[in-house]
């Protein structure tokens, strides 16, 4: 049982689903971090000096 499904994991098709699948979760993280900070909410404290 154990062998079966490490050698399922194992095939290249299932490594990209897999891979391509964490890729987008942390472009979304990412994309979500960005639109966080507001882009244009707030001036940089420095430009002011």
């Amino acid at each position: 049982m154990k062998n079966s499904f490490l050698a399922f994991f194992k095939k290249p098709a299932v490594l990209f689903i897999i891979k391509t699948i964490i890729f987008f979760a942390i472009f979304l993280v990412l994309l979500y971090i960005y639109g966080y900070n507001g882009v244009g909410s707030a001036k940089f404290i420095y430009n002011d000096f």
